[in-house]
């Protein structure tokens, strides 16, 4: 066993979760996460003197997709829920009635052997709070938002009376979430308000990073069309078949706290980034926003500029409400 994947094991355990013996934790997983990482994390739990299952089941499709009964009955059991699964239950109603219930859930998916020991887990989880904290003051201040990229992205959105939700590695409390690598403040827009086209992103989850020419155009916050290549036709695909929450955008909007995280082709650490934004359709309910969908899609955008209210807080992948603080 690698001692630093051990190292960050313990640091989920203690650092985020705040684990205490005799505690029930369930370890959800799917058969295509690492059975290493899955084997560590019961091992440790045990060394903490929980009581502890491993639910393993199919792998969804992408993030959004309900799990079988059975993992969601399982989960509202538990007084922490660990998700080491392909895509993200964050915004599921197993997860959101896990919370509900009581569980702490520390989100781990997608996370593989080389994640655990290098670049965002190995965070300075302290740092990462303080710059998380201002992020969610921003957010939830702001009324209206807007956000560009150099290749041509320009969409507008309100904010109006939309809590913000922070992401800083932290979920102590009953009814708290969090994961690693984290770092990232959320907001859900009002629903019908987001106005523009994005153009060419770095990644779509799910689908992976955008190589050929990519265009989305957004009215009245519904995605109208989608034009391009291979991207563009896997996302229509995707529309196509699910349900009409779908194409409600933009789900969230997103900013990257941690200055640990790299710039990698996997969505579950390069949207964490600090400077980096994201953006989502499908789901929102898990962010206090209205629409149920059994799809939510992070979109990471590379050298965004940010305006909260006119003001810039992130320009060109700079962020610089961060000044002061780190």
């Amino acid at each position: 066993m690698n001692p630093k994947m051990a190292l960050t094991a313990r640091r989920m355990f203690e650092q985020v979760l705040g684990i205490r013996a005799g505690e029930r934790v369930v370890i959800v997983t799917d058969f295509e996460r690492p059975r290493t990482i899955t084997d560590l994390l019961a091992s440790v739990a045990t060394l903490y003197g929980c009581e502890v299952v491993v639910v393993a089941m199919n792998a969804r499709e992408m993030g959004g997709e309900e799990p079988p009964p059975a993992v969601a009955a399982a989960m509202r059991e538990a007084d922490a829920v660990i998700v080491q699964t392909s895509h993200s239950m964050t915004h599921t109603n197993a997860e959101r009635e896990a919370l509900k219930a009581g569980a702490r859930v520390c989100n781990v998916r997608e996370v593989d052997e080389e994640m655990m020991v290098r670049g965002g887990m190995t965070a300075d989880y302290e740092v990462v709070d303080r710059i998380t904290r201002r992020a969610v003051e921003l957010l939830r201040d702001a009324r209206t938002a807007r956000v560009t990229t150099p290749e041509g992205t320009d969409l507008r959105m309100d904010l109006q009376g939309r809590p913000a939700f922070g992401l800083s590695g932290f979920a102590r409390e009953p009814g708290q979430f969090s994961g690693l690598p984290d770092g990232e403040a959320a907001i859900a827009p009002v629903e019908g308000t987001t106005e523009g086209v994005l153009i060419s992103p770095y990644l779509i989850e799910k689908i992976g990073p955008v190589r050929e020419p990519f265009r989305m155009r957004v009215e009245a916050g519904r995605i109208v069309q989608v034009e391009g290549g291979a991207e563009a036709q896997a996302l229509r695909e995707i529309l196509e078949r699910k349900d009409p929450g779908a194409r409600n955008f933009a789900a969230e909007l997103a900013l990257g706290t941690n200055p640990a995280c790299r710039q990698i082709p996997k969505s579950r650490e390069v949207k964490k980034r600090l400077g980096q934004a994201h953006v989502a359709l499908g789901d929102n309910r898990s962010l206090a926003g209205e629409v149920e969908s059994g799809v939510h899609l992070d979109i990471i955008l590379l050298r965004p500029t940010v305006l909260l209210d006119g003001e810039v807080v992130l320009r060109d992948g700079d962020a610089l409400f961060t000044r002061g603080i780190v």
